[in-house]
């Protein structure tokens, strides 16, 4: 990866290639890489401002507490991927900052990400000396965010329509031995695949508009994760997975994933068919609750 730098250090930018094995069986970049893409530039911003080993995180960790993702248009193998990153807000415990992904002149994702920092696997304050710098850098607008309000739902997780168990990997771990950021991220997509891929939707394609993940720890752990997923709302085209990820600590990962139903012949939103609709309506996530987990 090649990276080119203006006059205006608020604004970081770098060119990432997408690979061959980021491909999803549609061809085109898998929704879990283009979550990396945003992850890498957002990393590669990191140390632009910090230094080349500003990776190591040997004490205090900066991590996501939450991403909002927007897939806005479908990125492809073959051509260069152009992103930016600027910091939107910094405070004493967390920051916010925006990643923005074009290809072939195309805007095609968008991130916002609110990162806080972590020790010993605990919550801390954003250390003084990266909060500093980060609060000079500050850019951009900063709408609110919407409130999570999925969250909401976790504590009936285990009675969820959809239940998985997946066995931790090793290649889930990341280079300061916890789980991974990109790994709770694909837990998610696994979460919700494991219900799309029962439904019959007569010939249509899905795709993900956008994803929004809160992350409570990174702690690993090499018992079976427990993912759960319901449907939380059927629109006109569209309809929404909350899912999340189950261990020994409770709630690691959720995520609110809206999906679109598409006509696979014009590659746009369709309306969901009474049949598809049915399937849905028979995931549904109860209000009533649950189980504590």
């Amino acid at each position: 990866m090649t990276d080119s730098k203006t006059s205006d250090k608020s604004i970081f930018r770098c060119v990432i290639t997408p690979r061959y094995t980021d491909l999803d069986t549609w061809r085109h970049v898998n929704n879990s890489r283009i979550y990396q893409l945003h992850q890498e530039a957002r990393l590669q911003a990191h140390l632009d401002r910090f230094g080349p080993d500003s990776w190591f995180s040997d004490g205090v960790r900066l991590r996501p507490l939450r991403t909002i993702t927007d897939y806005r248009l479908v990125t492809w193998y073959g051509s260069n991927v152009e992103a930016q990153v600027q910091v939107l807000a910094c405070a004493t415990d967390s920051y916010r900052v925006r990643s923005e992904l074009y290809q072939n002149g195309d805007h095609v994702g968008t991130q916002e990400c609110v990162m806080g920092a972590f020790e010993q696997g605990q919550r801390v304050d954003v250390p003084a000396d990266i909060r500093s710098s980060l609060a000079a850098a500050v850019n951009g607008e900063c709408d609110q965010l919407p409130a999570p309000d999925y969250r909401n739902h976790l504590t009936g997780a285990r009675d969820f329509a959809v239940i998985q168990q997946l066995t931790p990997r090793y290649a889930d771990m990341d280079a300061d031995s916890q789980r991974s950021e990109a790994a709770l991220a694909r837990y998610m997509e696994q979460a919700r695949f494991g219900a799309i891929r029962h439904l019959d939707l007569g010939g249509l394609g899905i795709l993900i508009a956008s994803a929004d993940i809160s992350y409570e720890h990174y702690r690993p752990g090499w018992e079976p994760v427990t993912l759960a997923a319901g449907i939380s709302r059927i629109g006109n085209s569209s309809f929404v997975f909350t899912g999340c990820a189950l261990g020994d600590d409770g709630v690691q990962a959720s995520a609110n994933s809206v999906m679109v139903v598409i006509d696979r012949a014009t590659d746009r939103p369709t309306p969901l068919p009474d049949a598809v609709r049915e399937q849905l309506a028979g995931l549904r996530i109860q209000p009533s609750g649950g189980a504590e987990l």
